[in-house]
């Protein structure tokens, strides 16, 4: 069960897990599922079926903390609130991954994504409070109620990806390694994810970088690497197909997510793999 409480020492304590097949969705993504009810039907059956999990970001709250229309944020809680207890909260701190992947000698083994332990907190205050109990209801809410603050640390957040992104791409000798650069189990996932997706940006000087392309990049680089299934903007899903055509290339064996798009019937072929997934597990 991926969020559950349980006893320890006279305390009730909560914990979540991730099982496979894990999901992430964009906010687009986190959209359509909230709006389309026989999309969702269909998703949420899967899930629990399999006893998957959906990922879900501190950044995706904060994306709909910018949305003028309250019914999409009641959607999305209402549409989260049909998946409990199969969701994982994470803060996107890919730097703890990349941490526990420094310990690993090849890129085979897939680790968690980070716990967001503040909002997984909230979360276990809520649920023990009698009027509210086990419940997404109100907690997108929260974040839209406090979207200046919320906007203004995103926004700094993605100015400092941003700003080191184009000192890098402003200097020859960096820009000469991203293209001689090979995906091998040298160097981490992590690291190996993030040079991929964002080597289109490094070896093409005039291609415009802006907070929307940082953010998308945040959205795919860690669940690309720690979950089963994605679903990205389509200009995303096109680099990560790149990347594991490169991986594929050096014979590396480095398993990522399968990513989807709007393009190419992509929400229904992400359903129907879904659906034909081998079986959930612990990973």
């Amino acid at each position: 069960m991926p969020i559950e409480f349980y006893a320890s020492e006279g305390y009730v304590r909560v914990r979540q897990s991730f099982l496979s097949p894990t999901v992430y969705l964009d906010h687009w993504a986190l959209r359509l599922f909230s709006d389309d009810a026989q999309l969702q039907d269909r998703l949420v059956a899967e899930l629990r079926r399999q006893r998957g999990t959906l990922l879900l970001s501190n950044f995706s709250f904060a994306e709909f903390a910018r949305d003028d229309d309250r019914r999409h944020t009641v959607a999305a809680e209402e549409f989260i609130e049909r998946l409990l207890p199969n969701i994982f909260l994470t803060d996107f701190a890919f730097d703890k991954v990349y941490e526990q992947e420094l310990q690993e000698q090849d890129n085979v083994r897939r680790f968690w994504p980070p716990a967001d332990l503040p909002q997984l907190k909230l979360f276990a205050e809520r649920a023990q409070n009698a009027p509210l109990g086990f419940t997404m209801r109100g907690f997108i809410a929260m974040a839209r109620d406090n979207h200046m603050a919320i906007e203004q640390v995103t926004k700094d957040t993605l100015h400092m990806i941003r700003g080191s992104l184009e000192a890098h791409r402003a200097q020859p000798e960096y820009v000469r390694a991203a293209r001689n650069i090979r995906p091998t189990s040298k160097r981490t996932r992590t690291f190996v994810i993030m040079a991929e997706l964002m080597r289109e940006f490094i070896l093409v000087p005039n291609l415009r970088l802006g907070d929307n392309d940082i953010m998308d990049m945040v959205h795919a680089l860690l669940p690309v690497n720690c979950c089963d299934f994605v679903l990205l903007d389509g200009a995303w899903e096109d680099r990560v197909s790149k990347m594991k055509q490169r991986i594929q290339r050096v014979g590396a064996n480095m398993p990522v997510a399968s990513c989807y798009s709007r393009r190419n019937n992509g929400v229904l072929r992400f359903l129907e793999e879904l659906a034909n997934y081998p079986g959930g597990s612990v990973r």
